[in-house]
């Protein structure tokens, strides 16, 4: 008899999360998938449990003895969801097989897609017009909730759920260190002048590529087929599991690096008071989202990545590989609207992976990239830089999107660090550099502006005001007077973060 897999996914996962600009619903729904993927089937029957292959981040894979099983367990799980989780909306598909479950997956996976690919559009009446309206959702309200300040806001069923399910000391304590607790509110991850704040999206790299590798650690050949397909099912878990093990422990170690520089920064937070300066939104497998104070939301993504691309997971018997990813940090205001800004940290991310994907297809590298969201640019991070940060003599103001750890390309986040210490004067290389002072804040943000005009105005300005000492050459670059030989301005990136960035390393 021919066994079944069930394939399905959370669809639509970032609408459902970020359609709201209130914490307790994002993290409420963001913890909703997780509950789906990961706990729902056990809870409608322990039994399940032993069918699971893998789960987490909105999709798993499961595995049934017959098709009739396989169908049994879609009814009760999608009536669970139907009625405890309105909003969520989830995809599925059967697909036996008696042959190779490498080949099934494959079959399975094409056919979630081709489902996905033809949703049909579908109208319902939400209200009759004499209800009134939950902000978050659009659905007409069914109860009244207090807010913190006091104020009455109408919420509907779905926002309602969303709430209840904010259980993050339960989900995400573990993620940061013990005696502090979380920002009830984006605000208080904020203290004093500058009130910014950066969401980080972290998604691994070639997660596809990895899974064809530990595809190809099996070959049938001569082989008993069920027995390969059970050792080919408990490696993707195992797999799945050391991905998710990985990714938690770089947060931790980001959290715990925050803790050890926390006197670097008790002025711009409420690390003093015991709150902490990170709100986890989603951690599921290689998918991270969190967001944090605007001055640390840079070196965070570093040092995650940092640690991330030291660890290494076993495909199959003594092959291992790395693990990489990329970065996108959007800086913006607390009053901007949470879902854009989280939009924005989306689409650097992707710009980080474009970058990867046309400099390094055979080599895997994590890179950085950010933004600061200041309300007067408009388009895409590519649109935006293509319009805004080039110089009028065609010179590329930013090295941005930048390596973590690829030595051989020089638009590294070493050579951003570089400087930002050069221009603070806490990174020096000569000795009659070290009694100099720092460039005035006020001539660097002229310099910004020059910057902008190319390289001859920055010469004339710099010789003019007698500072071309104190821009020198970055590691691994030739030119002049702040550009590279190629064009690239070596300095644009730390002049204009420099009133949004604490190293949380140099202590």
């Amino acid at each position: 008899m021919a066994e079944a897999l069930v394939l399905w996914e959370v669809s639509r996962k970032q609408d459902y999360i970020f359609t709201s600009n209130k914490l307790k619903e994002n993290i409420g729904a963001s913890i909703i998938i997780d509950k789906i993927t990961s706990e729902l089937p056990t809870k409608i029957d322990e039994r399940y449990q032993e069918n699971k292959v893998y789960s987490g981040g909105g999709s798993s894979l499961y595995r049934f003895k017959s098709r009739e099983e396989a169908k049994s367990f879609i009814e009760s799980l999608s009536e669970k969801i139907l009625r405890e989780y309105p909003g969520v909306e989830v995809f599925m598909v059967v697909e036996e097989y008696d042959d190779e479950v490498i080949n099934a997956i494959d079959r399975a996976h094409k056919k979630l897609a081709q489902k996905k690919n033809q949703r049909k559009n579908s109208g319902q009446q939400l209200s009759f017009g004499i209800e009134r309206i939950c902000s978050s959702s659009g659905l007409p309200a069914v109860k009244e909730y207090p807010e913190p300040d006091g104020r009455i806001r109408y919420i509907s069923y779905e926002t309602e759920v969303k709430i209840e399910n904010d259980t993050r000391y339960e989900r995400f304590q573990k993620l940061i260190p013990k005696g502090y607790e979380f920002p009830s509110m984006f605000s208080e991850l904020i203290k004093g002048e500058k009130s910014y704040i950066a969401v980080v999206h972290i998604d691994g790299n070639r997660m596809g590529r990895l899974q064809d590798e530990l595809k190809a650690c099996y070959a049938y050949l001569n082989g008993d087929i069920p027995q390969k397909n059970e050792e080919y099912l408990l490696n993707l878990r195992r797999f799945s599991d050391d991905i998710t093990k990985a990714y938690e422990e770089s947060f931790i170690a980001m959290t715990d690096t925050i803790d050890k520089n926390k006197k670097e920064i008790f002025d711009c937070t409420n690390i003093k008071e015991k709150v902490f300066p990170v709100i986890p939104v989603i951690v599921a497998g290689d998918d991270i989202t969190y967001v944090t104070n605007g001055k640390i939301g840079i070196e965070t993504a570093q040092i995650f990545l940092e640690h991330l691309s030291k660890k290494q997971i076993r495909l199959y018997g003594d092959k291992f590989v790395n693990l990489n990813a990329c970065a996108g940090v959007a800086i913006a205001r607390v009053t901007n609207p949470f879902a854009k800004t989280y939009q924005l940290a989306e689409d650097l991310c992707r710009n980080a992976k474009a970058k990867l994907l046309e400099e390094s297809q055979d080599e895997d590298y994590s890179l950085i990239d950010w933004h600061i969201e200041q309300g007067e640019f408009i388009g895409s991070i590519t649109e935006i830089r293509d319009k805004y940060y080039v110089s009028e003599d065609g010179k590329n103001l930013t090295m941005r999107p930048m390596y973590i750890n690829n030595e051989k390309n020089f638009r590294s986040y070493k050579n951003f660090k570089a400087a930002c210490g050069y221009i603070t004067r806490n990174h020096v290389k000569k000795i009659e550099e070290i009694n100099r002072k720092p460039v005035p804040r006020s001539k660097l943000k002229k310099l910004m502006e020059v910057l902008k005009k190319g390289e001859t105005e920055t010469k004339l300005f710099l010789k003019f005001n007698k500072i071309e000492n104190y821009f020198p050459r970055l590691e691994g670059t030739s030119g002049d007077y702040c550009f590279s030989s190629d064009g690239t301005c070596l300095y644009y990136d730390a002049i204009e973060v420099m009133d949004l960035f604490i190293d949380l390393e140099g202590c």
